[in-house]
């Protein structure tokens, strides 16, 4: 072996004495096993020096690598005891810690989270509709304008679209929903009746926030459809369906309905559903509640339908207006204001 050669072995050697101090300095002031987990992978991982200097071997000559193989091997195995004892030793201490634990000290109490409000009411909303047989069905907020307007007999110039003012999205051909009756369009293109469904969602309109209105709230749509007959859904049947649903949401079985004619592009005849109770802010006076009629025969058509051999009726309501009937809350903000003391109370 040449001067060179053993110049350099001696370099290299001087290099494993250092990286094996470095490694044991390190593990003197480790206090946790975590530390200890990332010292291990610092000094004996793939991308550690050690490792970088084995794989560095292949480039020196045969008895340069018998020789500082077996030491750097030697110095690994080392380095691998010592973490191995540490690691005892971390972990002796801890579980000793846990053997302090006082388990006869009185214990912290842990607040629980609860659901909201909102939820809780479209959890009673969905069970009720549930057991008169509706499906509960969703769908996309970012809707087409052919399905939250055109679809729903409101083509671009009809007066009703200056009732909604829209947030479009880029290109102006989607928009965030203004409603949940585009899913109308979306199912009855899909399934041919008799069908039954609700639609819960969040709906998006551009408006001034205050006390009774938000850009954004839930809706909850109702369509039953089926074909054109003796036994098809009627105007009856719709009361039927929102007085049940009313009394036992409320539960209060002296709840009224009473329906005054109105105007929404996508049913005719279409009403205003105004309900009257016994108790609360119920009690003694007509509060509207929803707006309903049946599904308009246009619609039909633009879904697919023939005309005249399908019959139906839809509602939709305002999930944050049954909360706040329900629980006497003068101010729709309070469901998105994330104040503890409100939301505790539910």
């Amino acid at each position: 072996m040449s001067c060179g050669a053993c110049a350099a072995g001696s370099s290299m050697k001087n290099q494993l004495d250092r990286i094996k101090e470095v490694a044991l300095k390190d593990l003197e002031n480790l206090r946790t096993l975590a530390e200890l987990e990332t010292a291990r992978v610092q000094a004996l991982g793939r991308s550690s020096e050690l490792s970088q200097f084995l794989r560095s071997l292949k480039e020196r000559s045969e008895d340069e690598r018998r020789e500082l193989g077996a030491l750097a091997n030697r110095i690994r195995g080392e380095l691998e005891e010592q973490f191995e004892r540490a690691k005892e030793r971390l972990e002796d201490l801890a579980y000793a810690a846990l053997e302090k634990l006082d388990v006869s000290a009185p214990g912290m109490k842990v607040q629980r989270g609860h659901v909201h409000p909102l939820t809780q009411v479209q959890d009673d909303i969905n069970a009720i509709f549930a057991s008169m047989g509706f499906r509960i069905v969703e769908g996309p907020e970012v809707e087409t304008e052919w399905a939250n307007f055109d679809a729903l007999n409101t083509p671009p110039d009809h007066p009703a679209r200056g009732m909604q003012d829209t947030f479009w999205l880029q290109g102006m051909q989607h928009l965030m929903r203004t409603h949940t009756s585009p899913m109308q369009v979306r199912f009855m293109q899909q399934h041919q009746p008799p069908f039954r469904i609700i639609v819960p969602g969040r709906v998006y309109r551009n408006e001034a926030t205050d006390a009774t209105h938000e850009f954004q709230f839930h809706q909850i749509e109702g369509l039953m459809v089926t074909r054109t007959g003796p036994g098809a859904p009627s105007m009856a049947n719709l009361k039927g369906v929102m007085e049940h649903f009313y009394q036992r949401f409320f539960r209060d079985p002296n709840i009224e309905v009473r329906f005054n004619a109105s105007y929404f592009p996508f049913v005719e005849p279409g009403v205003e559903v105004y309900i009257k109770g016994s108790s609360g802010k119920l009690a003694g006076k007509w509060l509207e509640v929803a707006g309903a009629g049946m599904v308009h025969q246009n619609v039909f058509e633009h879904v697919g339908y023939v005309r005249g051999e399908m019959q139906g009726f839809a509602f939709g309501m305002a999930l944050e207006r049954m909360a706040m009937l329900k629980y006497k809350i003068d101010d729709i903000r309070l469901f998105n204001g994330g104040d503890l003391r409100f939301l505790r109370q539910f």
